[in-house]
């Protein structure tokens, strides 16, 4: 098969109007046999490799073309499924084989969406042979839609950048079936897959995840997010003028990311699409009250095998945030400051670096490693930073850190323990591998400590490891506790020693999960004698 796509390359350039391999109907029954049948991710390659095939050659009818790209784009959704499933399930996976997944799904998407817009323009540009596709039109804007919103949502699994491109798509296939007024319908999207949708359903799918702070998602919880917006995508109307329920607006004639009506455009132009999230808001919420009041998750929702309630409730609370007919107030004050950050990772490097000898974090170790980042802006609970370079591949949300003012040439002082809570590529500045990350700060009154369970050992067979404690400041009389991941047994109580006194520790929960540690809610009982 590969030969074949080879071969492309050569009749791509010009040639008779059936020299295209899958011209022929009987070659093409092949490949599709082969397509079907083999490993998921070679033949999702293949696929992709497909797609840009038939996009570039010039010697296809119009119908034969589309035929070709919903077939290979229907072949493909088994293996994509498999793969997206691979990649969330992958727990702590090896560096190389995410970025095999991630790429697999991506690339997909990224064609799959540049073979249905290829479609549109030809369309738009009155082709000869396209006005057999007008009866299609209604599903090449709802696949083109669903892959750009899709190819979306595995930019920000990498916290982007998101090309302009992308926002383009969105707009041009959505003026497409607006310009037909298709945009209602409703379609069964692909063959054996649960679900109906319209082109603005999707169009609004793609918009609501970009307005709901993705940015501040683990991957994990993206998936949950998606899987939650495609369930309300019903009930998120677009309209052409801003309606007293309106949140949130989208320029078509100039597409980026969609604003909050709280930055209101200068002017109405008709370009300009307003949509609302308050339908969707009431029944986020209402999820969310009867998951805190049963501890179950939602009903009739598909949320993709996740069966963890934590991290279902987080999302729901951070999509009712985001969702609110009044954008989320900050707890306090954010100053734009220009300072310097020194910033260490890891949490054995990070233990290394603390000694419970008193009630601040302060250097044990003589040469950390540790990155320089520019802080931007502070507030009382943490601060934003651009980050130059990123070193390797370790930043992601839910980081945990060690930071402190950089002062050149004066004494260290005490470190802060903190937590990445939101990070994005930047695009605008040019610079490659450039970040910019939102901290928040959990602590500057930790300490590290010697952890044993209440009865017994560690799996590991330690009789004791070593830990962080910290006050809990948002619940009086608990504590956090951030330790090496998997270790701790769901409602184990367990023994510190905290400035020479005894604690007793009774779980409430896991509250954060990193790649190399797992942080519990304890209550917090000190011994007394």
């Amino acid at each position: 098969m590969l030969k074949l796509l080879d071969s492309l390359k050569n009749s791509a350039l010009g040639g008779s109007r059936d020299d295209h391999p899958l011209a022929n109907p009987k070659e093409a029954e092949h490949v599709f046999a082969e397509l079907r049948s083999g490993d998921a991710m070679k033949s999702l390659d293949e696929i992709t490799h497909w797609l840009d095939s038939v996009i570039t050659t010039d010697t296809l009818r119009p119908e034969r073309r589309y035929d070709l790209i919903r077939r290979l784009d229907e072949t493909g959704q088994p293996h994509r499924g498999k793969l997206a499933r691979d990649y969330g399930t992958l727990s702590r996976q090896s560096k190389f084989q995410e970025g095999k997944l991630w790429a697999a799904n991506h690339d997909f998407w990224m064609r799959n969406g540049e073979a249905y817009d290829s479609l549109i323009h030809r369309i738009e540009a009155k082709e000869k042979g396209t006005d057999a596709l007008k009866k299609d039109a209604a599903m090449i804007a709802v696949r083109a839609l669903r892959a750009a919103g899709m190819r979306l949502k595995w930019l920000y699994v990498r916290y982007g950048p998101i090309p302009g491109e992308v926002w383009q798509s969105l707009a041009r296939a959505y003026q497409f079936a607006e310009s037909r007024r298709l945009q209602l319908g409703q379609l069964i999207v692909y063959p054996g897959l649960p679900g109906d949708a319209s082109p603005e359903g999707e169009f609004t799918r793609a918009l609501v995840l970009a307005a709901s702070a993705p940015d501040a998602l683990s991957p994990s919880e993206l998936d949950t997010a998606e899987r939650l917006i495609a369930h309300c995508a019903g009930k998120l109307r677009v309209t052409p003028q801003p309606q007293p329920d309106s949140t949130y607006w989208f320029d078509l004639a100039n597409p980026r990311h969609p604003l909050r009506l709280a930055a209101p455009p200068e002017q109405i132009t008709p370009g300009l699409r307003f949509f609302t999230t308050t339908a969707g808001h009431a029944d986020i919420q209402a999820m969310l009250v009867r998951i805190d009041q049963t501890g179950e998750l939602p009903r009739g929702v598909d949320l993709g095998g996740v069966t963890d309630v934590r991290v279902v409730r987080e999302v729901l609370k951070h999509l009712v945030l985001n969702w609110a007919p009044k954008p989320p107030v900050r707890k306090s004050e954010r100053r734009r400051i220009q300072a310097r950050m020194v910033v260490a990772h890891g949490f054995e490097q990070l233990v290394g670096m603390m000694q419970g000898t008193g009630m601040d974090l302060v250097l044990n170790v003589a040469t950390p490693e540790t990155e320089t980042w520019v802080v931007e802006n502070m507030s009382a609970g943490g601060f934003g930073a651009v980050i130059q370079q990123v070193k390797g591949d370790w930043l992601k949300i839910g980081s945990l850190l060690a930071v402190q003012p950089d002062t050149a040439g004066a004494a260290q002082g005490p470190w802060d323990l903190a937590i990445v809570r939101r990070l994005s590529r930047d695009s605008d500045s040019g610079a490659k591998n450039q970040a910019s990350v939102g901290v928040q700060v959990l602590a500057r009154q930790a300490i590290t400590v010697e952890l044993r369970p209440q009865q017994g050992a560690w799996s590991s067979g330690n009789p004791s490891v070593e830990g962080i404690y910290m006050a809990d400041a948002s619940e009086p009389g608990a504590a956090l506790l951030a330790m090496p991941p998997g270790l701790y047994m769901p409602g184990e109580q367990l023994q510190a020693a905290v400035a020479g006194r005894r604690h007793l520790l009774f779980p409430i929960g896991v509250t954060e999960r990193g790649d190399d540690y797992d942080m519990i809610r304890f209550r917090d009982m000190v011994e007394e004698g």
